[in-house]
């Protein structure tokens, strides 16, 4: 949007309301792109959590500042889905509260409370203590899909299931002329002490090389996604 802006000369300005205490998770090419690229355009407010939201007046108020738009695009926080909920299958704190995730194996897939019921893709609840939840993604949505499909296939043919761990890559397009992207990978192993553990790959670079890549990705994976 910032990119098309820019182009056409439209005199508008991008206010982005951030939760958290910085940009992620590939924080550095994001801002270089937004200083370099958009500096008069987008305006990044961390720590910004709503607090209300007046859809009539135009206004959001927010834990760094009141702010008034034209139009507003808000996302809700992240849960699992409904139908997670309606089958009881989230995940409780320490306390005893709902954690709004499915309550699942953290290898396996499946709920804790029913092996032969898996949870996948973005309802997913904490995998590891080292840092959390997978990326709510379509690439690891799309590699969860074939990890439940072997481990299925495993199970009826009464063989062994070891546990298949994800990998992630995001492509993230920055820049339209010329055309410019960053991108984060992410690869996952095992620790002695059976832990996953995340590497993260920052790609801040912009470059046209990524956007070349990004196309091949898609086409695979749109690829296989109708193949299936």
């Amino acid at each position: 949007m910032a990119w098309w802006f820019k182009k056409n000369k439209i005199p508008a300005k991008i206010v982005i309301l951030d939760p958290k205490p910085g940009v992620a998770p590939i924080g550095m090419g994001f801002r270089q792109a937004f200083e370099e690229l958009y500096p008069d355009i987008i305006t990044h407010v961390p720590n910004a959590k709503i607090r209300e939201v007046d859809p009539f007046n135009k206004k959001i108020k927010t834990e760094a500042g009141d702010f008034t738009f034209d139009d507003a695009v808000l996302m809700s926080p992240h849960q699992a889905s409904d139908l997670v909920w309606m089958a009881d299958l989230i995940a409780k704190s320490p306390e005893g509260r709902p954690t709004g995730w499915a309550d699942i194996h953290p290898t396996m897939l499946h709920a804790k409370a029913d092996p032969d019921v898996y949870i996948i893709g973005d309802s997913m609840g904490v995998i590891s203590p080292l840092f959390g939840h997978y990326p709510k993604s379509g690439h690891v949505a799309n590699a969860m899909g074939r990890i439940v499909a072997q481990y299925i296939g495993l199970r009826l043919a009464d063989k062994e299931v070891k546990p298949i761990l994800p990998d992630n890559l995001c492509y993230m397009l920055v820049n339209g002329e010329p055309r410019e992207a960053i991108a984060v990978k992410f690869e996952y192993a095992f620790r002695p002490d059976g832990q996953i553990e995340q590497q993260q790959f920052d790609i801040d670079l912009r470059s046209a090389d990524l956007v070349e890549e990004d196309f091949v990705w898609a086409k695979g994976i749109y690829a296989d996604f109708l193949s299936a």
